[in-house]
């Protein structure tokens, strides 16, 4: 019989971080424990201890990972949006993809523990989106502060309850569904701010 490949050490600590996700995402976070991850993996709890210590730091690893893979998609769909309604479709694609109450990435920030630990930098995150969105909006319309402000929360809780029905329920067309999401903001947005004519929202998109 033949020898099991050896993985590097990179691919093994990926491996493992898979293995937690998938255990989270079908089973839940309570779930996801040292020993269940090793017997997934085939390697010994002792292993996985060496490369994350604790399960709370296998869990924050994993948080980690998945908030950078966020985080990447939110820049490489902002490269490419060149109005606000592709900037919301990048926000409304990304929380449903990645933030959905069924995925690892929403369970795990709703660990009391982890949450703590990210908060200060989910703030700054935060702040970086709204000052996006602000950009964006008010290059098409005309808003106030409070507007601006009262129309980005809505459109935000929006977004994250969407994200959170296609966790709970199974959605058989995704692109629909951020279409309609993206749909409600809109609605929303033009109700309450007056759309910008043509040639101020080119001159404000590339100013």
């Amino acid at each position: 019989m033949s020898e099991r490949r050896r993985l590097s050490p990179d691919d093994r600590r990926a491996q493992l971080l898979d293995i937690a996700k998938s255990t989270v995402e079908h089973h839940g976070v309570s779930a996801c424990t040292v020993e269940r991850v090793a017997e997934h993996a085939s390697v010994t709890s002792q292993l996985v201890h060496k490369y994350f210590g604790t399960r709370m730091s296998l869990l924050g690893a994993l948080l980690e990972r998945e908030d950078a893979r966020y985080q990447s998609a939110i820049r490489a769909g902002l490269a490419e949006a060149t109005s606000f309604e592709q900037v919301v479709r990048v926000f409304v694609a990304a929380n449903l993809d990645l933030v959905s109450g069924a995925s690892a990435i929403g369970q795990l920030r709703g660990v009391p523990e982890l949450a703590d630990r990210h908060a200060d930098r989910w703030r700054g995150e935060g702040r970086g989106a709204e000052r996006v969105l602000v950009q964006a909006l008010a290059a098409e319309y005309v808003a106030d502060r409070s507007t601006t402000e009262f129309v980005l929360r809505l459109g935000s809780a929006a977004s994250i309850e969407a994200a959170d029905i296609a966790g709970a329920r199974s959605i058989p067309d995704r692109d629909a569904h951020i279409d309609r999401t993206v749909r409600f903001i809109l609605a929303g947005v033009e109700a309450l701010a007056a759309k910008r004519p043509a040639d101020q929202r080119e001159a404000a998109l590339t100013s």
